[in-house]
């Protein structure tokens, strides 16, 4: 009898990055087990009731969270294997991130109770694969004392992406993508206006520099603030709003000619280097700060809520432009060590 496995995501919302990684996930599945049939957890699916599956697969994202922990605990009790397929922890302070960085060992008291680390040690401990996103989240959990032993980082499944093919390379114009959105103000520094400003002035000095800015969304409900930014910027001669909406196929194009990328969402960034452009990540909430340590390009994260914000944007862009072939060798050494990894399950057999 064929399987039947529910995918966990965070679907449904138009959402580049949650799409491509559910994306990514089908077409292996399609590759390594197509006699499984995978339901997603679109908005129509009921993805609490697990009864109708054999198993469940938390996906990408930063799905590391009590709510998702208790399904996945639910279904190991029911008997039914679990998998977690480069998941991540987000929603962890400033300071909390700051100590995870700098190898401390902070209270997430305040993020997760003591009931929550209990079970991220269960349903971890019980995972037939157990892979997370990056060193920050490990870290976090083994702050929680929740990282069981068969927990390893395999990188964010977006590193999964390859370049499109093109016989020859871009011609690369002299011009910054630049990726802006909202999270409602749930951002470090906790002031999305004053990001925004800022952005605007950075773009002004990098239009008197002689670059273009090319300004696009990933999500649909970024576009307002994309929108007020292009109108900040008052340059519409050097500044294209382009406020189509792509997959990640048509933005891997979209991305190659360009010197560098300005991103505020997390998979903006991953795009940006699987086209082979040096990505500037806007360091808004803890699973930047986990993907950029998950690949070692910590020195291209700006944090939102930096006293010298403007500053450091200029010269992370600056930094970003010299050292861009290293960026992208750095970028692609990480991303050969974590293939094999996101491969693995599918190559195990886990659903068959």
């Amino acid at each position: 009898m064929m399987k039947h496995v529910l995918y966990i995501g965070w679907l449904g919302f138009h959402n580049v990055g949650d799409e491509l990684l559910w994306n990514l996930f089908a077409a292996y599945a399609r590759q390594y087990a197509p006699d499984v049939r995978i339901t997603p957890s679109t908005p129509t699916v009921n993805w609490k009731d697990i009864s109708p599956y054999d198993a469940v697969v938390l996906g990408g994202g930063s799905l590391l969270l009590p709510g998702y922990m208790a399904v996945l605990h639910e279904a190991h009790e029911a008997g039914k294997p679990i998998w977690i397929w480069g998941s991540g922890i987000d929603w962890i302070g400033p300071s909390a991130t700051a100590a995870l960085l700098a190898g401390a060992n902070p209270a997430l008291g305040s993020h997760f109770s003591a009931n929550d680390a209990e079970r991220f040690r269960t349903v971890l401990a019980a995972a037939a694969f157990a892979g997370i996103r990056g060193p920050l989240s490990e870290a976090a959990l083994q702050t929680l004392g929740a990282c069981s032993s068969n927990v390893r980082v395999i990188g964010d499944p977006g590193l999964l992406l390859a370049p499109p093919a093109q016989a020859e390379p871009p011609n690369k114009e002299k011009t910054i993508g630049l990726n802006w959105g909202t999270t409602y103000n749930r951002l470090f520094g906790q002031n999305e206006a004053l990001v925004e400003d800022t952005l605007a002035r950075a773009a002004k000095m990098w239009i008197a520099n002689g670059y273009r800015i090319y300004l696009y969304t990933v999500w649909p409900n970024d576009r307002p603030a994309c929108e007020r930014l292009y109108r900040k910027i008052n340059c519409p001669e050097r500044v294209t709003f382009d406020r189509a909406p792509y997959n990640e196929q048509q933005l891997l194009h979209l991305l190659r000619p360009f010197t560098a990328t300005v991103n505020f969402k997390l998979h903006a960034n991953v795009l940006s280097l699987a086209a082979g452009v040096p990505a500037v990540m806007l360091g808004y909430r803890f699973k930047v700060f986990d993907f950029a340590a998950s690949i070692g390009l910590e020195r291209c994260v700006v944090s939102t809520a930096s006293p010298q914000l403007e500053t450091d944007l200029l010269e992370t862009v600056a930094f970003a432009e010299d050292q861009q072939h290293r960026i992208i060798a750095q970028y692609e050494t990480a991303r050969r060590r974590y293939v094999p990894l996101l491969l693995e399950p599918f190559k195990r057999g886990l659903f068959l």
